[in-house]
């Protein structure tokens, strides 16, 4: 296995069990299945934690490949390619869906669209979708392409495919519009409603505070607004770009696997970022990781309380 497949692989093991751990404080959390948003954050951390599984197979295998067993890894390789890219895809589909429950959140009713749009159901049709589209793909690949050639499986250029990269590509992108655009939504209306709020000159001390709340909590929305923007553009948009630039202008085959490697190793950016913008910022959260610490350090301080006790004994 060649370095970039072992930095891949250990990377990827670290950001599993972050997302397990994360996973772990989510259920401990009171009535976390009763809040849609940490219910959504929840299955958000379970695809990513999966998405790090897929990765290390993906990386195991291409470092064990050689010219006489590459033939025989090629089914494998396009599965994995493909069920990637539909984990990537689904979990940008589920960022969608915490959009949706935060602009359900600015309304007074909220609305029933969007809770149908955020529930149960919603993430188990899109979890299917997704995964069908991605069979079809795979399928398009193995028994419809007539000029395929079989021992190409296994290389990273082949997910820069012409065919590839349109079937998959354009729905992420897509995907990451709506986002953006779903959370200006948001953003405008909470700018809306504090300005309807509080339009007199003077203020009680009740308004006061209300005020300095909607404050406060615009300016985290507008913290975890731009967060994901900038996280969902720089993972996908470089990998889209940089594949429509190979499919217009030639590229050496020398520079090819480098850039295609970063590219692709970019996508790791949304279950590297996520933990942090949507669960370790709940108060709730990091009050849970605080304790789960202090309670480690106070039994470490025990036991070494007790050592010296017994080596005197």
């Amino acid at each position: 296995m060649n370095i970039s497949n072992f930095v891949v692989v250990t990377i990827c093991s670290l950001l599993f069990v972050v997302h397990i751990c994360v996973i772990g404080l989510l259920v401990k959390t009171k009535n976390w299945s009763a809040s849609r948003f940490l219910s959504l954050a929840l299955y958000l951390s379970i695809s990513d934690a999966v998405m790090m599984v897929e990765t290390i197979w993906q990386a195991v295998v291409r470092g064990i490949l050689t010219e006489s067993t590459r033939d025989s890894y090629h089914t494998q390789c396009i599965i994995l390619y493909n069920l990637t890219s539909g984990t990537v895809t689904f979990s940008l589909l589920q960022t969608l869906f915490i959009c949706f429950e935060r602009l359900n959140a600015t309304f007074t009713v909220s609305s029933l669209i969007l809770r149908r749009l955020t529930s149960n159901v919603a993430v188990g049709v899109g979890f299917l979708i997704v995964h069908l589209y991605v069979l079809i793909r795979y399928l398009l690949d193995v028994f419809a392409q007539k000029d395929f050639v079989p021992s190409k499986g296994c290389d990273i250029a082949y997910t820069f495919q012409k065919e590839f990269l349109h079937f998959n590509e354009i729905p992420k992108v897509l995907l990451v519009f709506l986002i953006a655009g779903c959370y200006v939504t948001i953003i405008i209306r909470i700018v809306k409603r504090k300005s309807k709020v509080f339009t007199i000159d003077g203020f009680t001390e009740l308004q006061e505070k209300k005020r300095k709340k909607a404050a406060k909590k615009m300016r985290s929305n507008v913290i975890t607004l731009s967060c994901i923007i900038v996280v969902s553009v720089c993972s996908i948009i470089p990998r889209t770009v940089y594949g429509l630039y190979v499919q217009n202008f030639a590229v050496s085959n020398e520079e090819t696997p480098t850039i295609a490697f970063i590219v692709n190793c970019l996508l790791l950016l949304n279950p590297v970022c996520d933990p942090f913008i949507y669960i370790l910022r709940l108060n709730k959260l990091r009050e849970s990781v605080r304790d789960f610490a202090n309670q480690k350090v106070t039994l470490n301080l025990s036991v070494s309380n007790v050592n010296p006790v017994n080596d005197v004994a």
